[in-house]
């Protein structure tokens, strides 16, 4: 029972180089790191060996200093808190949980008029109230629009969650929410990663570099600058656009990778020799560097 208690609380899900997990392991150093919702350090695998990596300058080795995110952090703060609490029974205090966060831009609607760019509030705003910025009207239409797009939105995810994503599904709720979830909503961006990485598994490329150049911001914004799935974002990027000729482009988000790898993963890893590198020495040839 106390190994079973431990697997439950202390374990950690071994991934590939996609971030997708393939089993469960214990690693009694790594577990006596804390969670942060803003962590300051990431862990990534090389077959079952454990790599934790520091993602900005730690002026000494002070392991309560140091953090790790036990959740994916791409979620509301409630949503977080309640995972944390059901899976790990603490309630995060972490510095995000204790600052204010922008729920309005992660729940939110955009503006009926389409030359605004204004997030809509759609938590308190009804029929008859007008956008902040235009003084555009929102009618009854949009807002039971808007809800029932993101209850919809809300059962797809959940259902995927079980299965593997459908291309159709996906790129159905995309049009749904095409002029009425805002940019940085955060089922938007699920439905969006959920569809780049169909594409790309169905072999349509040109659909996935679209899709994958949408979530860029998203993934700063959420995951911050220097993050592995940011990083993986700008390979899979990268390889994309030297597949469909745009090399320069590829070089780019190649070189965004390099920065960003090296720090998550290390110089030494097969994803930065092995995927990265010769990626990047082919774009640079081409660019006739």
């Amino acid at each position: 029972m106390g190994m079973y208690g431990r697997m439950c609380v202390n374990s950690f899900s071994i991934c590939n180089q996609e971030f997708q997990s393939i089993g469960s392991g214990m690693y009694l150093a790594a577990s006596i790191v804390d969670h942060s919702c803003k962590p300051n350090a990431v862990v990534t695998f090389q077959g079952t060996t454990l790599y934790m990596r520091a993602l900005e300058e730690i002026p000494a080795l002070d392991w309560t200093k140091i953090f790790i995110s036990y959740i994916d952090v791409m979620a509301l703060k409630e949503e977080r808190q309640k995972e944390l609490e059901k899976n790990y029974y603490f309630l995060c205090q972490c510095p995000k949980c204790l600052q204010p966060e922008p729920v309005i831009e992660m729940t939110g609607g955009v503006c009926p008029n389409n030359d605004c760019d204004n997030c809509i509030d759609m938590s308190s705003t009804k029929a008859g109230h007008s956008c902040s910025k235009c003084a555009t009207e929102i009618t009854e239409e949009f807002v039971r629009q808007f809800h029932e797009i993101m209850d919809m939105t809300s059962m797809h995810l959940d259902a995927m969650r079980e299965t593997p994503s459908v291309l159709d599904v996906c790129e159905v709720c995309l049009r749904k929410h095409e002029g009425v979830l805002y940019k940085y909503n955060i089922k938007h961006i699920k439905i969006l990663d959920l569809t780049f990485d169909s594409c790309i598994d169905f072999g349509k490329f040109e659909n996935a570099t679209k899709y994958g150049l949408e979530l860029i911001k998203s993934y700063r914004e959420f995951y911050g600058k220097t993050h592995p799935m940011t990083g993986l974002l700008h390979l899979k990027l990268g390889k994309l656009l030297i597949y469909e000729g745009k090399v320069k482009d590829a070089l780019e988000h190649l070189m965004q990778a390099k920065q960003i790898l090296k720090i998550t993963h290390g110089v030494t890893s097969p994803l930065y020799e092995e995927h990265l590198l010769p990626l990047y020495r082919q774009a640079i040839a081409e660019c006739g560097g």
